[in-house]
């Protein structure tokens, strides 16, 4: 009798406790809104919480890289726009100043026109990017053209970086001012519109050297075109991107409340159904527990 009495307790106890427990916890992960407070209550949901969080750390990396080559490659383009109008402008100038109704005053007067859009050129050529730094130039700040002064201009030794954007993929932020200027077999664009400015102001030019300058300025615009159609892309692709990747967190977001999340209308009615349970359990233990030999007896 005394085997068996020591059993019943032992084994009660253990299913109070057991049912107490079981009570806690979905107290804690109805009034934490969590299914686990701590690695240990669940291996797998614990390493499925740390990978959910190295992928919030990539992703967050990833959307500052985003939006700075998105910010970046809008300002190119931009930037590229007003140079192609300029180049365009002085296109049309060399073409006025080619027709032989002109007078060496009005070429003067084209010449001039030249040289304020060459200093326009450079001007947007060593352009400040969001950060401060010379948008066609060095990470370094070193600008990205400067006139020689010999009537042509030197252009800086741009490294064009790569920005990560996701996982095995990177864009090019930015463009170096040489390849915006220069085309062809190294023909220069701003060197060909000073030299024609100069010649159109002095009165030198001669009609082989506005028919090479007019050719010259043509590969000119389509170098500029190339450029920021080149741009155009990349802006269309980091935008892609994003896309893609406000998409990636949504599902992560949803997948990690899945798993993470406690179900609060499930957790309530297994909680009401454990405390029942429990409180039958404490009943039947109380009941059984006071009854003697002599009710066994009867």
């Amino acid at each position: 009798m005394q085997i068996g009495t020591n059993l019943f307790y032992d084994s009660s106890a253990k299913r109070m406790t057991a049912l107490s427990d079981r009570a806690t916890v979905l107290q804690t992960q109805i009034s934490t809104g969590k299914k686990i407070q701590t690695p240990s209550d669940d291996a797998v949901i614990s390493q499925a919480t740390a990978e959910f969080n190295r992928q919030d750390a990539d992703a967050a990396v990833y959307g500052t890289n985003l939006t700075l080559a998105g910010s970046q490659l809008q300002q190119t383009d931009s930037t590229l726009e007003q140079i192609s109008s300029q180049v365009q402008r002085a296109l049309e100038l060399a073409t006025q100043a080619a027709t032989g109704t002109q007078s060496a005053a009005s070429r003067a007067i084209i010449g001039n026109e030249l040289q304020s859009i060459a200093g326009a050129l450079v001007g947007l050529a060593n352009t400040r990017d969001v950060r401060g730094q010379p948008l066609f130039g060095t990470p370094d700040g070193t600008a990205a053209v400067v006139a020689n002064g010999s009537g042509g201009y030197d252009y800086a030794k741009t490294n064009v970086s790569d920005v990560p954007i996701a996982k095995g993929q990177s864009v090019q932020a930015s463009e170096s001012a040489s390849r915006v200027f220069t085309f062809g077999d190294g023909k220069d664009t701003l060197g060909t519109i000073t030299r024609l400015a100069q010649a159109l102001v002095s009165g030198t030019a001669s009609s082989d050297d506005l028919t090479g300058a007019l050719g010259d300025l043509n590969g000119a615009v389509d170098q500029v075109s190339t450029v920021r159609a080149s741009v155009g892309a990349r802006a269309a692709r980091v935008e892609l991107q994003q896309t893609l990747m406000t998409k990636s967190n949504t599902d992560r977001a949803a997948l990690r409340e899945s798993v993470e999340d406690t179900d609060v209308t499930t957790a309530i009615a297994d909680l009401q159904k454990t405390m029942t349970v429990l409180s039958a359990t404490q009943a039947s233990f109380t009941k059984l527990a006071s009854l003697s030999l002599f009710d066994y007896l009867k």
